[in-house]
């Protein structure tokens, strides 16, 4: 017999059960939006540029509890292209959806959905050209030199964007007695079998064709041309498109020239030149040697400085350093963190707990300890615990503080401005440590003579709680490379004569980069560090006038090799503070076509060249020189690097560039050469070939009278190509950038030499 349930309780069993299928107000609710799950859209095959794709892209939204969320706000985006709307809601099933269309550059395209506090969604296409539609010539009208010149055209099929489809495609000339077109399926070589004379060129793919115009220059410089007449020494400029022909008249007894092509557009750009001169030129003899083969001076053989690394560690400043730089200004200002603690009284044996990792910035900290060895009015020297046996002496300590009391500090902040006193000690902390040795290989021709570095610059937290540059010292300070007689680290032996040699120089070099940098974070309140390769010129500049303050001589003296070598006392101040500015400027001069004054990698060639265009700069400016290097490492905030140069120096920074790279050449080697195309404070070629026992490493190409002449120079650099002209005649040539007119960057002076 079955039993049946009292009423009572089949009552309450049905209002349960709808209580459950209903939802009681009472219950769990949905929580915030906790998860995005792309649900479809995403790699659906390649599809033409500029087309809307067949499935629409869909995301999901849940909360914690994988519980679909309605009503939450997305946002769409998309890298190319354009999407159905920016922003949907999600419905009933937590789901948005958009369309996409393509952009219309062919290759990989992303779309994104956000919910806000989320992880974005990423949806990826690969979108293809499509038919083609036109072909595309690297350049509608080319210009050719003349007989025998030559330029490779690409013409190439494309769709109606402009992405390229593979497609052959053939040129055919309309005269070949002009030009000819070799082709090689996407393009053609064109070939000038005659001169002053245009024709035009077609190309074709199926049913598609293109036609360009190819003009053959006449020889440069016909009878009747206007041409510049040059006494020795004087300089002729061109630039822009009026740069595409030079010409130049002769004596009656002929004359020399050399032709400095020169580009700059401050984008790193590189320009293709081929030049001409249709016969109109001469050969000339070869160039005058510098017959200056004396002594090599003492310490030339030294081992060369390892200036990547000083380049890496400012690159790593400026990325991870510079974005701290406004909370620590406000940390400062605000009297937070450690800036209102009173430093105690150091005392000689004293021990610091120092971090000298140089790889990072504000982790990983390299604590060594390091005893205090000697006080000085302005520095305070610490000696690692650990660095090898046989080191300094006491009074050697006392030297280098007493060196930089009496010759650094005062040259470094007349001109630079004082640095900070963040640890409030009124000193500066010279760390001679065992860390500068270990950062050389064994078996290197080079060394990395010390170091500072800006972390120990910002505090280690800003109020108490916010975390600031955790590994930081928070002291003015530098890092110092310690003898090692016996070459215990790494194998690398250093005599206390060497590195006491090439310690005085690093600290001249080093406290400008602590001068600079402390200035721009709490004083002048940049936003960011001065550029590398200014900042380096600059720490280089501070040794060239620690120099003339140890040596008694002064800028606009003209100083030959044979007065270094005049007395101990110069040879010793230009080993100290002069001959590495020597070494890397010829290393500069030795590659003339590439290197650049202001260069983005400030490489040891940037250095050379930096280092003597601000001392050019200097020169020409002739007005005060102290406050020249003031204001250019104390800009105002927002301006650095090439607008520091215009601020301080010139608007025309780049005629002075320009004018800069003549006087490389012709400064104490062209009679008669004008004011701008001389360095006023050195002897130039006199202490390079002393220096290299006589050779001149300027790179100079001849002209050729026959045929063209191809060179490649980038951005602030220039080339160096002589010629002739024969007596009583006009000569000159065309110039070309890649079969087009030479740009606005581009500027030629031509110096006559003899």
């Amino acid at each position: 017999m079955r039993l049946v349930p009292p009423l009572s309780v089949l009552l309450g069993a049905t209002v349960v059960a709808q209580m459950i299928g209903c939802g009681d107000a009472s219950g769990p609710k949905p929580g915030p939006p906790a998860n995005v799950v792309l649900v479809s859209g995403d790699a659906q095959g390649a599809s033409e540029v500029g087309s809307k794709l067949q499935k629409p892209l869909s995301i999901e939204v849940s909360d914690s509890l994988g519980r679909r969320l309605a009503g939450i706000t997305v946002s769409w985006g998309t890298s190319s292209g354009s999407l159905s709307v920016a922003s949907s809601v999600t419905d009933a099933n937590g789901a948005a959806r958009v369309e996409w269309t393509l952009g219309s550059l062919a290759g990989n395209q992303t779309a994104t959905a956000t919910v806000t506090g989320l992880k974005p969604i990423t949806f990826k296409a690969v979108a293809i050209a499509g038919p083609p539609t036109q072909i595309l010539l690297s350049r509608d009208t080319v210009r050719l030199l003349g007989i025998g010149d030559t330029f490779r055209l690409n013409a190439r099929a494309a769709d109606r964007f402009g992405n390229i489809v593979l497609l052959a495609t053939t040129v055919v000339s309309a005269d070949t007695s002009i030009v000819t077109a070799n082709n090689f399926g996407t393009g053609a070589i064109l070939v000038a079998h005659t001169s002053d004379k245009t024709t035009t060129i077609r190309a074709t793919s199926g049913t598609f064709e293109r036609t360009g115009t190819v003009i053959v220059l006449p020889p440069p410089c016909p009878a009747g041309s206007s041409a510049f007449n040059l006494e020795v020494g004087e300089v002729a400029l061109l630039s822009g498109p009026a740069a595409s022909e030079f010409c130049v008249q002769g004596t009656a007894t002929g004359g020399e020239f050399i032709a400095v092509p020169f580009f700059s557009d401050f984008a790193g750009s590189s320009l293709r030149l081929s030049i001409s001169t249709g016969n109109t030129t001469i050969g000339v003899s070869p160039n005058r040697l510098a017959s200056l083969l004396l002594a090599k001076p003492a310490g030339s053989a030294r081992l060369r400085k390892d200036d990547a690394f000083e380049m890496a560690l400012r690159e790593r400043s400026q990325k991870e350093l510079a974005p701290l730089i406004p909370r620590a200004r406000i940390a400062r200002r605000e009297n937070a963190a450690r800036f209102n603690l009173s430093a105690a009284v150091p005392q000689i044996g004293d021990l610091m707990n120092i971090n000298t990792n140089s790889s990072s910035s504000c982790a990983n900290p390299y604590v060594r300890t390091g005893r205090i060895v000697a006080i000085t009015n302005r520095a305070i020297i610490v000696s690692d615990t650990a660095n090898p046996a046989n080191g300094f002496t006491a009074p050697d300590y006392e030297y280098f503080g007493s060196t930089f009391d009496t010759l650094i500090y005062p040259v470094d902040t007349l001109n630079f401005g004082v640095p900070t006193d963040i640890d409030n000690n009124q000193h500066v902390i010279l760390f001679f440590t065992r860390a500068v040795n270990e950062l050389t290989p064994p078996s290197q021709n080079f060394y990395v003579g010390g170091f500072f570095y800006s972390r120990d610059l910002f505090p280690k937290t800003l109020d108490g709680s916010l975390q600031g540059c955790a590994a930081s010292n928070f002291a003015e300070l530098f890092y110092l490379l310690v003898p090692d007689p016996d070459g215990v680290i790494n194998q690398n032996v250093r005599t206390a004569e060497f590195v006491k040699s090439v310690t005085v120089g690093t600290l001249a070099h080093e406290f400008q980069h602590i001068i600079n940098a402390s200035r721009h974070l709490y004083v002048n309140a940049s936003s960011t560090f001065e550029d590398t390769f200014l900042d380096e010129g600059l720490a280089h500049e501070a040794e060239e006038l620690t120099f003339y303050r140890a040596s008694g001589l002064a800028p606009e003296q003209n100083i030959p090799y044979p007065m270094i070598q005049s007395s101990e006392k110069t040879q010793t101040a230009f080993d100290d503070f002069g001959s590495a500015n020597f070494r890397r400027f010829r290393e500069f001069l030795t590659n003339s076509l590439t290197a650049s004054p202001y260069g983005a990698n400030a490489n040891i060639t940037t250095r050379g060249a930096i280092w003597s265009f601000l001392r050019y700069a200097a020169d020409r400016r002739g007005e005060s020189e102290t406050q020249l290097w003031f204001n250019l490492a104390n800009p105002p905030s927002g301006i650095h690097g090439i607008a520091n140069l215009t601020r301080a120096i010139t608007p025309d920074i780049s005629a002075w560039i320009r004018d800069w790279t003549v006087a490389t050449y012709a400064d104490d080697f062209v009679p008669g050469a004008q004011a701008v195309a001389l360095d006023p404070s050195w002897n130039i070629r006199s202490i390079v070939s002393g220096m290299n026992e006589g050779g001149w490493p300027l790179p100079i190409q001849q002209l050729d009278a026959t045929s063209v002449t191809s060179i490649n120079i980038t951005d602030g650099s220039a080339a160096y190509l002589r010629f002739g002209v024969a007596a009583g005649a006009i000569g000159g040539g065309h110039i070309v950038a890649r079969g087009a007119p030479v740009p606005a960057g581009f500027a030629l002076s031509i110096l006559r030499t003899k």
